[in-house]
Parts: structure tokens; C-alpha cells; sequence
């Protein structure tokens, strides 16, 4: 979600805060807890849950499940799969943090949370966590990077610090906040090299003022996260000059199944290698590849900005070939655009031909490279569209097979059969409007299929479990991959 905000201060990478670390314990067995309610795998209790469910929802080809709230809404969610307990669900939102087993996929159990209050930072002046807004895990040693950004939506100043949490999760039902790294950014991180390394992008209070101060020049912030008591973060950043040589936002960090790490933003989608010996189009040389020097691989922008309004949200490269297109040759890039909603933000397809020279980051005003635009598509005017909410933009989404699962503000999930690249199809819906005083109407943020499902952040309701019903085109996903997927 983009803040608005003109003016910054010059950078300042704040000294690590620590808070008090947690005792090591196994992965697998944490002790002392209580055996509660069966049911859920749980060595913990069940904590009591609130369910809104939707009377009035307007779907096609897809049933609608359940719904937990847990704290607050949602902007994003996560999973991590136990050994000895299961699968579960992690989402954070302004309440703070919220845990749910998924023993029964279809009906999330709560059992434990960190609440906005206990997130609170020195100058912090309410209970509200701002805003975290791809939630990232590290699966192996269950731990959760819950970024912290100071400035809400619109740009207004909620709190002081931006950076990220580290808690601990090795038991589900008693998370420990193992301590608060301060970062010049702190919209949405992104685990590098199997969470060794986090880059942490988007809008902060204290940081660099770029060359355009409407978009705040931020770049991407690099943090060695392998000693999680003490990490350290690199005071020289990343993806500088992404925009025809202009330092621009970076909004979010998308790892593909080959550790391509793609820094989305103003300024169009471009990949860099971060481990391993590549050759470098710019410096024209083969060298190593790290987290902290990654090395160019391909991308840019996609058309001549709007001023304001274009963004490049988020996105998924897809490493297969698909129809005529060659393998590797396509990303999925949302384009977030808060305006009308006959305006507003679409999903695009984009080729990546003619992008592996180094084109990109050789882009000037006066000789600027761009991506072919294969095609574009836009939830306005499809069927179960509202043709009256204020905010209908493209958020975040995930993949399956050729089905694109994606969250679209007040037009609630989207289904888009991706199989022709030149012409995506919706092929199912679901929204839930106003007008029902007993139903919460939906702010839908973020889509995952996970397990046979679709597990839905949403900004108002908290998490919508889905079914689709429709047929999957295309080879499904043995691991539906978004934030981090090299893992």
C-alpha cells in the first residue's frame, strides 16, 4: 500500500534495540505447556474465536468456508508446517499478531497471538501496529519477521520506528518477541538466502530523501539475520537508480523458484541473482553473487508512468514455459493504483525479453528502456464487480498451476485463468459487500491457496477461508510460491 508522503530526513540507520531474548528450546518440543482441548494437535489450548459469517456474499465457483478474526484484520498471512503439531497459520494486522492451527484446514483454530500492546516502541502513542504487510517466515527455524512501518495509510504518522520484530514461534502457542531491529525501511521484508539475510523495503519515518521526494527514494535495506539476538544491518543499500537512474520506492521482495530476488516499485520489477557465480550485464564481468552485492539478472519497467499513480506492487516471475512464451520469459506484476475503480490498479503480464543486457539499469529519461506489456486485467466490470466502492485496486495474490488467486480491495478475491498470457479470463469470484448491519464487509488484501484452499487477509473481516470450485488449469503447484520461494 503506498503512502504519500513528500518530504524526508536524511538517512539514519538506528542502533539495534534489543528486548529480552527468549531461552533456546527445540523446535519440536517446546516444554511446559499445559495439555488443553483435543482436536487441533495442540499441547496448548484453543483461544475463543469470532466467526462473521457472510449472508449476503456475492460468488461464483467458489464456497465460502469459514472466517477467524483473531485480533484485528489482516494485511498478510503466512504458514509454517510442525513435525509434531501440524500446519499453521500466522497473520498480522493493526491488532498485532495472530496464530491459528490448521489440524482441520477448513476451520483455522486460535491459538496464540502478540497483541498490538505488546508491540509497542518507545514514542509509540497507541495500541496499534502499523502494518507489516508480507508477512515473512523462516519455516526451518519457525521464526516470524514481522516488519514494522511508522507510517499508516495516506501517510499518517502512527508511530516512530520503523524496522522489524524477530519472535520466536517454536511453540505456536506461546510466541516470544525475541527483539526489535530498527531499519530506514519497514513496509514488507523478504527472507535472502534461506533467512539468512532479510531486505527490507517501503515508505519509514527516518530515512533517505531521494531524488523524488514523491516517492521517497527508498532503496532496499539489507540485514544478516543468522544470529537472531544480534543482527546487523548493512548501512549501504541496494537497487539504487531503478527508475531511469533515479532511486525510487521499493515496495516489495519476491524470491522465484530459481533465487531470483525481484524488488518491486516505482520504476518497474527487476530481478538480481544473490548467491552463486553469474554474469554481470552491467559491470560486464562473471562474479559471485551475495545478499549484500547481488548481481543483476533481468527486468525493468513496464510503460511511461503516470505521475502518482503507477506502482509496481508485487511480483511473481514464472520460471515455465507457458503457451508461446519461452520458460522464465513472464512475470505476473500487480499494479496498484488507488484511485476511482474504473481506474484502478489491474494485474499485468509482462516479458522479460530483451531485459537480460543490463537494459534497465542503463535506463535514462532520454533513453528509457521498457517491458513489453503482454496483456493487462482488471476486476472492473467482470461478473460480482461493485460498481460503487471508493477503492477497488489489485493487492497481493499467489499462483496455482494457471490460476491466479488475488485479493482486490472492495472487489473482494479474483480467480484469473493465466493459461493464454494475452488474454486472462476470470474463471471465479467472491466478494462480500455492505448493506447486511450483521455481516463485516470485505477489504480484501491478500489470496493464498495453501492446501487445497484459499485463505484470504482481509483488512476489515480478518481471514476468509475459500473453496474453488472451478477446474485448475494447468499442473498444480506442489509449493505455492510467493515472498520467499527458493527454499
Amino acid at each position: 500500500m503506498k503512502s504519500l508522503v513528500a518530504g524526508l530526513a536524511a538517512i539514519a540507520v538506528a542502533a539495534t534495540l534489543q528486548l529480552p531474548s527468549m531461552t533456546a528450546a527445540s523446535a519440536e518440543t517446546p516444554a511446559g505447556l499445559p495439555l488443553g482441548n483435543a482436536g487441533h494437535g495442540t499441547p496448548g489450548p484453543v483461544l475463543d474465536d469470532t466467526h462473521n459469517d457472510p449472508t449476503n456474499a456475492v460468488a461464483g465457483d467458489v464456497t465460502f468456508v469459514d472466517n477467524v478474526k483473531g485480533v484485528s484484520g489482516y494485511s498478510a498471512l503466512n504458514f509454517i508446517d510442525y513435525k509434531n503439531y501440524g500446519d499453521f497459520m500466522f497473520a498480522n494486522g493493526t491488532g498485532g499478531l495472530a496464530i491459528w492451527s490448521l489440524k482441520d484446514r477448513r476451520h483455522p483454530a486460535l491459538v496464540g497471538k502478540v497483541t498490538a500492546a505488546e508491540l509497542r516502541r518507545p514514542g509509540d502513542t497507541q495500541d496499534r501496529f502499523w502494518e507489516g504487510e508480507n508477512l515473512t517466515v523462516d519455516a526451518k527455524r519457525k521464526l516470524i519477521f514481522m516488519t514494522r512501518d511508522p507510517r499508516g495509510f495516506g501517510g499518517t504518522l502512527t508511530t516512530g520506528q520503523s524496522g522489524f520484530y524477530i519472535i520466536d514461534v517454536k511453540n505456536p502457542w506461546k510466541p516470544r518477541i525475541v527483539t526489535f531491529q530498527s531499519v530506514p525501511a519497514g513496509h514488507t521484508a523478504t527472507c535472502i538466502n534461506d533467512c539468512d539475510y532479510l531486505w527490507s523495503v517501503g515508505p519509514y519515518n527516518t530515512g533517505t530523501a531521494g531524488n523524488d521526494p514523491s516517492w521517497h527514494g527508498v532503496p532496499v535495506w539489507v540485514t544478516d539475520v543468522r544470529d537472531i539476538d544480534h543482527p546487523h544491518t548493512y548501512q549501504t543499500a541496494l537497487d539504487l537508480n531503478r527508475f531511469d537512474q533515479l532511486t525510487d520506492y521499493v515496495h516489495s521482495v519476491d524470491v522465484d523458484k530459481n533465487g531470483v530476488a525481484w524488488t518491486s516499485g516505482a520504476g518497474g520489477v527487476r530481478g538480481y541473482w544473490t548467491r552463486g557465480r553469474h554474469y554481470d550485464p552491467v559491470k560486464k564481468v562473471r562474479r559471485t553473487a551475495t545478499a549484500t552485492d547481488p548481481v543483476p539478472y533481468a527486468g525493468g519497467t513496464v510503460v511511461d508512468p503516470e505521475p502518482v499513480s503507477y506502482f509496481d506492487h508485487n511480483a511473481y516471475h514464472n520460471t515455465q514455459k507457458l503457451g508461446k512464451y519461452d520458460k522464465g520469459e513472464l512475470l505476473y506484476i500487480t499494479e496498484e493504483d488507488i484511485r476511482t475503480c474504473s481506474q484502478a490498479g489491474d494485474l499485468m503480464i509482462a516479458s522479460t525479453k530483451g531485459s537480460y543486457d543490463g537494459e534497465s539499469w542503463r535506463s535514462t529519461p532520454e533513453n528509457p528502456f521498457r517491458l513489453n506489456l503482454v496483456s493487462s486485467w482488471t476486476a472492473w466490470g467482470q461478473k460480482g464487480s461493485d460498481t460503487t466502492a471508493a477503492s477497488c485496486s489489485a493487492h497481493w495474490f499467489t499462483v496455482n498451476g494457471n490460476i491466479v488467486a488475488q485479493g482486490w480491495y472492495a472487489q473482494g478475491t479474483r480467480f484469473i485463468d493465466v493459461s493464454d498470457p494475452k488474454h486472462p479470463k476470470q474463471v471465479g469470484y467472491f466478494r462480500i459487500p455492505s448493506g447486511d448491519a450483521s455481516v463485516t464487509a470485505g477489504s480484501a488484501s491478500a489470496a493464498y491457496w495453501h492446501n487445497g484452499y484459499v485463505y484470504v487477509a482481509d483488512y476489515s473481516r480478518g481471514v476468509d477461508v475459500l473453496r474453488y470450485d472451478g477446474k485448475l488449469a494447468g499442473r498444480p503447484d506442489k509449493k505455492i510460491c510467493w515472498n520467499s520461494c527458493d527454499k
